[in-house]
């Protein structure tokens, strides 16, 4: 009794001089990263959208063509993306990224050209897809399984707070110009994404420790995630991504999550929208910010619940919150509607976000995650590249934004039942005579 109680203060010692678990020290990094990508590019690049098409002469749908081009891309080289992390490692990987996107933003702010335009946004496309979002993900997911969904809100919230950084991109172009917009972001680039990938990490493993701080025992020596050993931490299931795909799991929060990403994907459209329904382009870049405050809200309700709730419920009701916000935008004539799209849109769509991504981690475990989001991503692309083209068409053959944003609207309510209707998780496959999901 007395060499148990011995050993648990040792143990206890020895937490405390490790200080704080080097993962909170990844979600921080990754943070700062998603933040900075968000504010510039995901829900920042619509500010640069009018002034280019307005110089060039472009249709809307040609040029929404090239965020397309973007999704596509992005993901078709996802799975490549992922094999990348398993086997060399995230910091490498978000490194190169990080070097190509600032250059190809530089690129971008000195085209003259339609194939130039569409170049730039390839480098940009290889960049990001390299050193930001999915490389942050999956090194978080190996670090987290417990905490994982407390960890991965904490991290996405920074994509809520890059929101910030929107009208600052408004403001930047209307004192400036749009190249001089996309030269900072370029460089910023640089600046923020290069320390940020030397913080990355593969695995606890490597460094004497478990996902989420716990002390790697003697004899435990699982590198794929808890074993179930006599700490008593949670069991966790094991994948291969040729396990992962033979599942009906899989095929069907593929369909969930791409019918989803058509939404999504036409976010680009927002602020071009806005503008079509009177708002000034000023006010509209406050909407994108109010959005990303209410993103924060949802994203930390997901930190707190997400692990305590069924995520299949969770996700389900994000996405009607998603549905109800847009129904709101479509008919906006008023102050009163764009406070409505805010609250409903930013919150069920920042709420969604990281819940997502740590029930595909919850389903499938940490050995083969990067290359198994990797390829749902790439699934998911489809419908990604469906948004901003059908969009931006339907703009210019119809006149209006109204009519387009309410098909995505509908869109969004076929991912419900489907997400509803999900399996469980099996049990881990060291559980002889247990089954895998279905």
């Amino acid at each position: 009794m007395a060499e148990e109680t011995a050993q648990s203060k040792a143990t206890s010692r020895e937490r405390e001089d490790r200080g704080v678990f080097y993962g909170w020290w990844i979600v921080i990094a990754g943070s700062i990263s998603q933040g900075y990508t968000s504010g510039t590019f995901w829900q920042g690049f619509g500010a640069f959208f009018d002034p280019i098409v307005e110089q060039f002469g472009w249709g809307r749908a040609t040029t929404s063509a090239a965020v397309s081009l973007q999704r596509t891309e992005s993901g078709m080289i996802s799975p490549f993306v992922g094999w990348f992390i398993d086997r060399f490692g995230p910091r490498r990987v978000m490194l190169a990224g990080i070097v190509a996107t600032g250059l190809g933003f530089i690129m971008l702010s000195r085209i003259n050209s339609l194939w130039q335009f569409y170049l730039a946004f390839t480098i940009i496309t290889l960049g990001l897809s390299f050193g930001t979002f999915l490389v942050i993900t999956t090194t978080v997911a190996n670090w987290f399984v417990s905490k994982r969904t407390k960890a991965m809100s904490i991290m996405s919230a920074g994509s809520a707070i890059g929101g910030l950084l929107v009208p600052a991109m408004v403001w930047l172009i209307a004192t400036t110009d749009w190249r001089t917009g996309l030269l900072a972001v370029g460089i910023g680039f640089w600046v923020m994404g290069i320390p940020v990938s030397l913080v990355m990490r593969s695995r606890p493993e490597d460094y004497n420790l478990l996902p989420d701080g716990a002390p790697l025992e003697s004899g435990d020596t699982s590198s794929d995630g808890d074993s179930g050993g006599a700490s008593g931490r949670r069991l966790e299931v094991t994948y291969t991504t040729k396990e992962a795909m033979r599942t009906r799991v899989f095929w069907q929060l593929v369909l969930a999550m791409g019918a989803g990403q058509l939404i999504i994907s036409a976010t680009v459209h927002q602020i071009p929208a806005l503008t079509s329904f009177g708002i000034s382009r000023g006010a509209a870049g406050m909407v994108i910010l109010g959005v990303s405050l209410m993103s924060l809200v949802g994203r930390i309700a997901a930190g707190w619940l997400g692990d305590r709730l069924d995520k299949r419920h969770f996700i389900a009701v994000s996405f009607a919150l998603q549905f109800v916000g847009t129904l709101i935008f479509c008919y906006t004539s008023s102050t009163w509607h764009l406070i409505g799209f805010i609250v409903f849109w930013g919150v069920g769509f920042g709420a969604s976000i990281p819940v997502r991504f740590a029930m595909l981690a919850d389903y499938f475990g940490r050995r083969s995650f990067g290359t198994i989001m990797g390829i749902m991503m790439t699934f998911s692309t489809v419908f990604g590249v469906i948004g901003p083209v059908f969009v931006g068409w339907m703009f210019d053959v119809r006149g209006n934004y109204r009519e387009p944003f309410l098909i995505m609207a509908a869109s969004i309510l076929i991912s419900i039942p489907l997400i509803l209707t999900l399996s469980k998780p099996g049990a881990p496959l060291n559980v002889p005579g247990r089954r895998r999901p279905r």
